[in-house]
């Protein structure tokens, strides 16, 4: 796992641990249509179904959140210590700006 990778992780896990995570498709999809999402880490395994089912919500309600793809479902589940799943939204901006900083680094 790249450093990168583990930072996010690590934001990830603050972020749940703080009440500012939504998991699974349907939870992600509320969020977006009430404008409560600030960034969508999806699995980079995760079904292009379910990837595909996302993009269209995001564009169907004008949304502009951001969707980032890393690590694989169980690593993501494990690490957040939920079932496994592949979508995880961030309903806190701060956390959001953060990852994608990590998300954008050259490392």
């Amino acid at each position: 796992m790249k450093e990168k990778e583990q930072k996010i992780l690590t934001l990830l896990q603050f972020a749940r641990k703080a009440g500012m995570v939504v998991h699974g498709s349907d939870a992600c999809i509320r969020s977006i249509n009430h404008g409560k999402l600030h960034l969508i880490v999806l699995a980079a395994d995760l079904s292009q179904n379910s990837t595909n089912k996302l993009l269209r919500i995001k564009e169907e309600t004008q949304s502009n959140v951001r969707i980032i793809s890393i690590l694989t479902q169980n690593e993501i589940s494990s690490a957040l210590g939920l079932p496994i799943t592949g979508i995880i939204g961030l309903t806190d901006k701060r956390f959001a700006v953060k990852i994608l900083e990590y998300w954008t680094a050259d490392n």
